[in-house]
């Protein structure tokens, strides 16, 4: 890409997160963007449609490093307890720019959860092609995801070492069972 192209777009990746920082994603407008990012209008919808194709980019950006930092997300299948630790430890790696795309609000889990949802699952069955009609395996790994992510963030603020352990424990118990 443009080194030109790319400083725009990191310009207003900057912009939007620390305007994204201190107010809900409906009233950022672009004026006020592109002014923070130093930039034109003309130049924003060159690179984006409005606000939100920005933070949807912006979204499966930051869900796609967070599952290139998942080492097995296979262990979903295979071994869900350490899946957890592995999915939890991603959420802590990535920091703070979770925090500020997908705000703690049962809404905006819910976007990310889903959306974490179907990439894992592209994930593992890109690996394990069998697995993808599935409705059991489906529902599986869609109950581990949904389920670890939400809790984590929930309450990851309060002691992540034991919200990670609990959760790893719960699972393994549940898979036991």
């Amino acid at each position: 890409m443009d080194r030109r192209i790319q400083r725009t777009r990191n310009s207003l990746f900057s912009a939007f997160i620390e305007l994204r920082a201190t107010k809900p994603v409906e009233k950022i407008t672009v004026k006020e963007l592109t002014e923070k990012a130093n930039i034109s209008k003309q130049t924003f919808y060159l690179h984006f449609q409005d606000i939100y194709d920005l933070s949807e980019y912006l979204e499966n950006d930051a869900l796609l490093s967070l599952i290139g930092d998942i080492p097995n997300p296979e262990y979903m299948l295979t071994n869900p307890a350490e899946a957890s630790r592995q999915l939890c430890n991603a959420f802590i790696n990535q920091g703070h720019l979770f925090s500020i795309l997908f705000p703690d609000d049962n809404r905006s889990y819910g976007v990310l959860t889903n959306k974490l949802d179907a990439l894992i699952k592209e994930k593992i069955y890109d690996a394990r092609p069998e697995f993808r009609d599935d409705l059991a395996k489906n529902v599986e790994v869609s109950m581990f995801v949904q389920g670890c992510a939400y809790t984590f963030l929930k309450y990851k603020d309060q002691d992540a070492a034991m919200v990670i352990d609990t959760l790893a424990g719960i699972i393994d118990r549940a898979t036991r069972a």
